[in-house]
């Protein structure tokens, strides 16, 4: 039979003192025990980490629920809230009551009022301060139920009564702040001090320790009797929970439920009150005699427990620079020789899991980060990155390296995001050093996370580093080419330019110039015919300089604007080539050209029919203006014989004088076959456009 203890955690003395009950009781019967500790688990979400104690990991057949150690353990109010989180495992709740299941509960309500009696009755105190745990948790609430009700009833009698109530967290550390707090707000202390539990109130001892010299002093009380209290200087008073005894008859009932035999619902457990010298008390009622070997054992587990504390320090120190996996298991294999713990196995879990999402607890993937079986480091079980936790559990099982009676497990976490877990036994006196070294491997592999991620990070700079280089060498090679591409178009438009004007104007004027010298020979004089004739020369030959001027710069852009000089450029294609061009013009009013999209458009335009009246033998050209989106788009189509597109096409003078113009005002530029002949050339680019002021064309 393999039952589980469900508790908070292992680190003090209330829920240690259940767990020796329960594992005393195990270890009689043959049971095999997993404990969970669910520190700071949120029950009331039906969290991952609540459903942990699965049957596909751990086989469990029932659960020791230690309902009251939990934060959240109130909220569990019913048979069906437990039924979520462990469908088909018997369960029973120690500590709480819970409607449905069998609960163990210590009846503490008559040695609460006894104690509170006894500082009235016996020692007279008349003003008071309740230091409680949570506020609304259980236990607590019912301790400061008893204490206000027995002393509403004794201000009967003494009407002087008076106190106030604090809130903590259970702990030795919020039991000094709370006396800290009240000193410093009453400026004196009461006459005694009432804590919900033994650390609170061992807590208030260390502040008198702490303000000694000031001679600060008063009656304390507690409340469990954990094994301290009675070693304190003065001896604790407080209220015997009989805690070994509420886990060894725990699993008696749960071990009955499982064999199906029928139990109570409620069963209790008594409490009574132990007076020490706590509360005023000159003789200790509960005296206790130590022998010389009992001495010589408290020493010997003193001496213990530095070491421990020197071990856990130095581990802590060697693990604050730990940075990759290899490095944590080397140190983990170091200090848990030195600490004697036989069985420890960490695992991380592959996809991250928050503490209130609600996952698949039977498809959970982990990776094995350190495993020690039977005293002994076990090198070779991490080379599986993934594997579903049943079935690491089951290898080890099957290598025999998984056979603990006694199993601890505990969630490695940072926050609400579970890292992993860890599973390990030990004994009582290394449980909370044990609880320690899991914190301090939370925090390990947070660290070793964040690097790998800084390594990532720096892997992935680098690369993008590296890819922006090419793409400047490129862009800058690039840029050289088009660069070098300018110089050669611009040298070769002089030369055209240069050659047109030699070849046609200049070889017009040389014509006119003899034609006039030979007139002037004539001896007759010149006719009328001939004056018309020399101003048809002269005229034609401004109108091709005029011609030419224009060809360098489009003057009516300015004046007639884009759309007019563009019809304007196709019709005299129309009268040059008796080519039939058809111009469609669907730009919106209200879009703004720059002068340098301007001028580039009509240019690329101008190329465009150009090469095709030297090269395309077409009978038919289009020019279509459209806008999309805030695009202009520029389509030249022509029926001519076209030729092969391909991204290697030999590039002259007119395609690169068009890309380049194009990215001058950063177009997408593209040349294209014509379904079904021909060739297409296209080119697109953002403009501004203006609501409120409309062009006029």
């Amino acid at each position: 039979m393999r039952i589980g203890l469900v508790l908070n955690v292992l680190n003090e003395e209330y829920q240690i003192s259940v767990y020796n009950g329960v594992k005393k009781q195990c270890d009689e019967l043959g049971i095999e025990l997993v404990c969970f500790q669910l520190e700071g688990i949120q029950f009331s979400k039906e969290s991952f980490a609540a459903k942990f104690p699965a049957n596909s990991f751990f086989g469990i057949e029932g659960i020791i629920l230690v309902s009251s150690s939990l934060t959240d353990g109130y909220k569990l109010k019913d048979k069906s809230q437990i039924d979520k989180l462990w469908p088909g495992i018997d369960v029973i709740s120690l500590g709480l009551k819970i409607d449905g299941i069998p609960s163990l509960l210590i009846q503490t309500d008559s040695s609460m009022k006894l104690l509170i009696e006894h500082l009235v009755r016996v020692h007279n105190y008349q003003d008071f301060l309740f230091i409680g745990g949570y506020e609304y948790h259980n236990h607590s609430e019912e301790r400061k139920y008893i204490f206000e009700k027995t002393l509403q009833v004794y201000k009967n009698w003494f009407p002087q009564i008076k106190y106030r109530i604090k809130h903590g967290d259970f702990s030795e550390i919020y039991g000094t702040q709370a006396m800290e707090d009240y000193y410093s707000e009453n400026k004196k202390l009461p006459d005694a001090v009432v804590c919900a539990n033994d650390n609170m109130a061992i807590g208030v001892l260390k502040f008198f320790r702490i303000a000694s010299q000031n001679s600060l002093h008063c009656a304390v009380t507690g409340f469990d009797d954990i094994p301290q209290s009675k070693y304190m200087v003065p001896a604790l008073t407080t209220v015997h929970q009989p805690l070994n005894e509420s886990g060894v008859k725990a699993v008696d009932i749960l071990k009955k439920v499982i064999d199906n035999e029928s139990v109570e619902m409620e069963s209790y457990i008594e409490s009574n009150v132990v007076i020490r010298n706590s509360c005023g008390c000159k003789t200790d009622h509960h005296s206790i005699t130590i022998n010389t070997k009992q001495v010589e054992e408290i020493q010997s587990n003193y001496m213990e427990s530095e070491q421990l504390l020197r071990i856990l320090s130095y581990m802590g120190q060697e693990l604050i620079f730990c940075q990759n996996e290899e490095t944590l298991r080397h140190i983990l294999d170091n200090y848990l020789k030195q600490l004697e713990v036989e069985n420890f196995y960490v695992y991380g879990f592959v996809n991250e899991i928050g503490d209130d999402q609600l996952e698949d607890v039977n498809n959970v993937l982990i990776h094995p980060i350190y495993v020690r079986a039977n005293g002994v480091f076990q090198q070779n079980l991490y080379d599986e990155k993934s594997l579903p936790l049943n079935r690491f559990m089951e290898s080890l099982r099957e290598k025999n390296l998984f056979n603990l009676k006694n199993k601890i497990v505990k969630f490695t976490n940072l926050g609400n995001q579970l890292l992993g877990g860890v599973i390990y036994e030990g004994d009582s006196q290394r449980l909370p050093f044990l609880c320690s070294i899991c914190i301090y491997i939370s925090q390990a592999m947070v660290r070793i996370k964040n690097f790998e991620q800084e390594i990532k990070r720096a892997e992935f700079l680098e690369q993008e580093v590296s890819k922006r280089t090419r793409e400047l060498l490129e862009a800058n090679n690039e840029r050289m080419k088009v660069e070098a591409e300018v110089l050669r178009i611009s040298e070769m438009e002089r030369q055209r330019f240069s050659l047109d004007l030699h070849d046609d104007i200049c070889q017009r004027l040389a014509g006119i110039s003899m034609l006039c010298r030979s007139y002037s020979r004539m001896e007759n004089g010149i006719d009328k015919n001939q004056i018309v004739e020399l101003a048809d020369l002269i005229n034609d030959t401004l109108q091709r300089t005029r011609q030419y001027a224009h060809n360098s710069y489009p003057v009516e852009l300015e004046s007639l604007g884009l759309n007019d000089s563009i019809s304007n450029l196709c019709n005299s294609f129309v009268l040059q080539t008796e080519i039939k061009c058809d111009y469609n013009w669907q730009i919106p009013e209200n879009v703004l050209f720059s002068n340098t999209q301007k001028l580039n458009t009509f240019r690329i335009i101008q190329e465009a029919l150009h090469n095709i009246q030297k090269h395309a033998n077409a009978s038919k050209v289009e020019v279509n203006l459209s806008f999309k989106d805030k695009r202009v788009c520029v389509e030249i189509c022509d029926n001519g014989k076209g030729f092969v597109v391909t991204d290697n096409i030999k590039k002259g003078l007119g395609v690169s004088s068009m890309e380049y113009r194009a990215n001058q005002i950063n177009a997408d530029f593209h040349i294209m076959e014509n379904k079904p002949k021909g060739i297409k050339i296209s080119f697109a680019f953002d403009v501004e456009t203006d609501a409120k002021h409309f062009l006029i064309k």
